[in-house]
């Protein structure tokens, strides 16, 4: 519609300036009558081509309209077997894609954090690991969007967790009414009340018997372990270990051997123990 109207004013802008300017320039040449009949047709000739070129105009912009409506049924189309394909609504498409775009801004402002204040974080970041993981097996995250901010939300994780310090230790103060069993349950430590003994560990010089610690004293709380290291954590067992970093169960007893000084036997190992893990 818009490119009718331009050709429409076009050709009575021509129209125009033609007629108005023919008596001047009758005037300024001194035309005769035959020579002002003629330039008169001729403009008649132009306004005439220019009304040709009009309904050109228009029949092109209804061309158009229709491949632009056909266009548009074929995306409904397109849209509609898409949805079948997913099994989804696009509610539940924009409530996925919604759902990563918080997880982006999320990852976006820890990126933000220096290195030892990610650390804290972590725990943060292993739950949306986690949740992107069940997330991808929505047939939605197959979708263009959704699989770019799939893999954008798995580059945020991977960068971060690239930046964890492997070790850090932190102070903490006690209060009253304090110990060590629930210092370690807290959220803002290991969230875990069977981490104890590593503070009671990292705090020998500190803490002479483990069920007395008093207000105001300043507790280091370690985290993390060095390359060579494993934290036993609850449910932890030696094959099970072995598993993890030789990816070879049967590998236990190297682990036994190089930590026979706090393995008494190799049933039993216990949540905070640190242990060396010889290179395979």
């Amino acid at each position: 519609m818009k490119m009718s109207r331009k050709c429409t004013v076009v050709g009575v802008v021509a129209l125009l300036l033609g007629v108005a300017q023919a008596p001047a320039l009758a005037a300024e040449d001194k035309m005769t009558r035959d020579e002002y009949k003629a330039k008169v047709a001729e403009y008649i000739e132009l306004e005439a081509n220019a009304k040709a070129g009009i309904l050109e105009c228009d029949e092109k912009i209804a061309s158009l309209k229709e491949q632009l409506a056909a266009l548009a049924s074929e995306i409904a189309d397109l849209n509609a077997e898409i949805l079948g394909l997913v099994a989804a609504t696009q509610e539940q498409i924009d409530v996925f894609g919604r759902q990563l775009d918080g997880f982006i801004r999320q990852l976006e402002g820890l990126a933000a954090m220096a290195p030892e204040e990610i650390f804290h974080h972590r725990g943060e970041i292993d739950d949306i690991a986690d949740e992107v993981t069940a997330m991808k097996q929505n047939r939605i995250a197959a979708l263009p969007k959704a699989a770019a901010a799939v893999a954008r939300v798995e580059a945020l994780i991977a960068d971060l967790r690239s930046r964890l310090p492997r070790q850090i230790t932190t102070t903490y103060e006690v209060v009253k009414g304090d110990h060590l069993w629930g210092i370690a349950g807290k959220d803002a430590i290991y969230d875990d009340a069977y981490m104890w003994p590593r503070i009671y560990r990292a705090n020998r010089d500190a803490i002479a018997d483990p069920d007395l610690i008093y207000p105001q004293q300043q507790l280091s709380v370690p985290y993390g372990v060095a390359e060579n290291q494993y934290l036993v954590t609850r449910g932890d067992f030696l094959s099970g270990i072995a598993a993890a970093v030789y990816n070879d169960p049967t590998k236990w007893h190297k682990i036994y051997k190089a930590n026979a000084e706090q393995i008494v036997e190799a049933s039993l190992i216990f949540p905070a123990q640190v242990l060396e893990i010889p290179a395979n």
